[in-house]
């Protein structure tokens, strides 16, 4: 059924589609790419079945002969890198151009490295109109640990219409809200799939302000809100007080 869907949403997911028709320009609630070129980290505190932990995000802009990027990378509590994705902004959304996981190496004591196949490229759509229309971003990549499996993350994204202010250093925000349906999966004979439900809030002039997720029957709920915003600089200060440098 999750399949059916999917095609279903590839069918009618086309950034193309969203000009005109009386559509909404939701730009303006994406990351403010003009005011990222020099790099800035969002803390988030997440909570996962009432556990709550900080992650950070950097994100950071560039202007390029063929088209201007933002590129997010990921550090959990740790201060490990987890994720780099690079985004392309078109002339109405936001689409993938390269993904890349990245997991504990217990022989180096690194990192290692898996590039991701992104399948569908749709992020954040800039131009909507209604909760009819579905933005598919889908990746799959093989893990490290088994070259022969294939894991797959297929997030489908839907206009829900404006959410609640909310209040972000001192200043209460607009926000639009987004609907999400995902699916994580291995390919491999006998692997199961995992479903998720959940809700995405961006804030005007921000971007992703908070987010949350329920997955299988429940048993796993994410939440997360922003809670700060600044320089890398002081992301390399907290990163330098927890090793102890």
């Amino acid at each position: 059924m999750f399949r059916f869907w999917v095609v279903m949403g590839i069918a009618i997911a086309c950034f193309s589609a969203c000009k005109g028709n009386g559509k909404r320009d939701i730009k303006a609630y994406y990351f403010p790419t003009d005011e990222l070129r020099k790099g800035l980290v969002y803390e988030y505190e997440v909570t996962q079945n009432g556990v709550a932990t900080p992650e950070y995000w950097y994100y950071r802009s560039f202007l390029r002969d063929s088209g201007l990027f933002l590129t997010s990378t990921y550090y959990d509590q740790f201060f490990q890198i987890g994720q780099i994705c690079r985004e392309k902004i078109v002339e109405n959304g936001s689409q993938a151009r390269e993904y890349f996981l990245y997991e504990p190496d217990s022989l180096t004591g690194g990192q290692i490295q898996t590039k991701a196949l992104i399948t569908a490229p749709d992020i954040f759509p800039f131009q909507v109109k209604d909760s009819t229309g579905v933005f598919l971003f889908s990746v799959n990549f093989h893990p490290p640990d088994d070259s022969l499996a294939t894991v797959y993350v297929v997030r489908n994204r839907r206009f829900l219409g404006d959410a609640p202010e909310y209040e972000i250093l001192n200043k209460k925000l607009p926000c639009v809200r987004f609907g999400l349906r995902e699916a994580i999966g291995n390919e491999k004979e006998g692997s199961t799939e995992v479903e998720g439900f959940g809700e995405e809030w961006y804030a005007k002039g921000i971007g992703l302000v908070r987010y949350s997720k329920t997955y299988g029957s429940g048993s796993l709920k994410i939440e997360g809100r922003l809670t700060n915003i600044f320089p890398m600089t002081v992301l390399e200060q907290k990163a330098a007080e927890y090793f102890g440098e």
